[in-house]
């Protein structure tokens, strides 16, 4: 018994020195680009966006936009999606397809210009709920009518409920923010 023990410990123990090769080395600027735009900032300065948001419930909060972020906003009664290519001290260019020229090309936007912006939050089990729970509610429903032959009232309130959360648990996760004085945008640096 002893021995199969020694055997299985002297075995593992070599197959975890043939896993250990040895790696480059990266250096700190290599490292702060593989975790993300945010951490890319810190290489050099650069100047970034900052939504401000007051809240009447949650307070104040600032979500920060760095260069290659995707965005999400709305100006002059057009949605925009894209990613962030430059900053200015009062406006932001980002880069859209232009499919004539099949390239892309920087568009500027002043931050007077802009009407709302979108916000994205991944808040676990919440975000997830805000997906799921609309479809759990619909399939209950498909669930109890095939299986009841037939409509009843009594499953409204379980399938009101469900789709409610699910609406509510979106809109947690996906705000809206108008731009007034209250929620605002501005230009900061990194150092």
């Amino acid at each position: 018994m002893n021995v199969r023990l020694f055997l299985f410990l002297t075995l593992s123990f070599f197959a975890s020195l043939a896993y250990a090769q040895p790696r480059d080395t990266l250096t700190t600027e290599q490292l702060l680009q593989r975790r993300g735009t945010a951490y890319s900032a810190l290489i050099r300065p650069s100047r970034y966006l900052a939504l401000d948001v007051n809240h009447a419930l949650g307070g104040f909060h600032r979500y920060r936009f760095f260069e290659g972020d995707e965005i999400h906003f709305k100006a002059g009664g057009k949605k925009y999606r894209e990613q962030l290519y430059d900053v200015t001290d009062s406006t932001f260019t980002v880069l859209m397809a232009n499919e004539v020229m099949n390239r892309d090309e920087p568009v500027t936007f002043r931050f007077t210009d802009i009407q709302r912006f979108y916000l994205h939050r991944r808040i676990p089990f919440v975000t997830a709920a805000g997906s799921l729970f609309p479809i759990a509610g619909g399939v209950y429903l498909i669930a109890d009518i095939v299986n009841q032959q037939g409509f009843y009232a009594n499953t409204l309130p379980v399938v009101g409920t469900l789709l409610g959360s699910g609406i509510l648990f979106h809109l947690i996760s996906n705000p809206r923010v108008k731009l007034n004085k209250n929620h605002r945008l501005k230009v900061l640096r990194t150092y």
